[in-house]
C-alpha cells in the first residue's frame, strides 16, 4: 500500500515523469510515505536534514522567529513542490536555518538525504528540478525582501489580502484569518495589522467579523496596494 501511495506522489513531480525507468524505480525503492497533520512541526531551526521531503498534498509554512518572538514568513511549500531550505541543508549537510509547520494535513515522500546527494550528481531530471526550484525560491526571497524594504505595511497588507481573496484563480469573498496569523505572515505586530484592518474596513474596503475577513469592494482594496 505504501509503494502505491508513493509512486502516486511522485507521479506529480516532473523530476520523476522526465526520470528513466530505473531511476523512476529506485525512486519509488527508497521512497518513503509519511503524513503530517495540521499544526505538526516539520523542522525545527537547528535541526539537520536527515531527509528531503516532496510534497503531495496539503501545505507547509516555513518561517523566522525574531529575538522578542515575531514571526515573519518565508514561503509556503505546495503540493507539487519541495522545501528549498530542507534541499539546500541537505546538499550542503548544514542545519536547517528556519522552522517548518504543517498548516494543512499533508502526504509527502521522503528520501534519504545521502541518497538524494548521490541522485542530484546522476540524475538530469532531478538535478533539472532542484535548479528550477531553487531560481524560483531565490526570486520570492528577493520579493519579500524588497516588500520589507521599500513598502510600507499598509500596502503590503492590501496585497497580501487581494492575494488571499484571489486565491489562485479560485476567487473568495471570506477569508477564516485571524489577526495573529497575518501579523505572523507579514513580520509585524498584532496591533499594527488590527490598525491597518479597521481602517481598510473604515473605507469600505472590507468588513471584519471574528476570524473572518469579507471582502466588501475588490477595487478599493487594489487602489491600497
Amino acid at each position: 500500500m505504501a509503494i502505491e501511495q508513493v509512486k502516486d506522489i511522485l507521479s506529480r513531480f516532473s523530476f520523476y515523469q522526465h526520470a528513466p525507468e530505473k531511476w523512476q524505480q529506485a525512486f519509488v525503492k527508497n521512497g518513503i510515505y509519511r503524513e503530517g497533520a495540521t499544526g505538526d512541526t516539520f523542522f525545527h531551526e537547528g535541526d539537520a536534514c536527515a531527509f528531503i521531503a516532496f510534497l503531495g498534498s496539503g501545505s507547509i509554512r516555513v518561517y523566522k522567529i525574531g529575538d522578542i518572538g515575531r514571526q515573519i514568513t518565508l514561503y509556503h511549500v505546495l503540493p507539487g513542490e519541495s522545501c528549498v531550505l530542507n534541499m539546500t541543508c541537505t546538499l550542503a549537510q548544514i542545519p536547517y536555518p528556519a522552522n517548518a509547520q504543517v498548516e494543512q494535513d499533508a502526504r509527502m515522500v521522503l528520501f534519504p538525504a545521502r541518497q538524494f546527494r548521490e541522485w542530484v550528481g546522476r540524475v538530469d531530471s532531478l538535478r533539472e528540478f532542484a535548479f528550477s526550484l531553487l531560481a524560483h525560491r531565490m526570486t520570492q526571497m528577493m520579493t519579500l525582501l524588497e516588500e520589507i524594504s521599500f513598502k510600507k505595511m499598509d500596502a503590503r497588507l492590501a496585497e497580501f489580502l487581494a492575494r488571499q481573496f484571489s486565491n489562485q484563480g479560485r476567487p473568495l469573498r471570506v477569508l477564516h484569518l485571524t489577526h495573529e496569523q497575518i501579523a505572523a505572515e507579514l513580520g509585524t505586530a498584532r496591533e499594527v495589522i488590527t490598525r491597518l484592518l479597521h481602517e481598510f474596513q473604515r473605507i469600505g474596503a472590507i468588513e471584519l467579523a471574528r476570524g473572518r475577513i469579507l471582502l466588501k469592494e475588490e477595487q478599493v482594496l487594489r487602489t491600497l496596494k
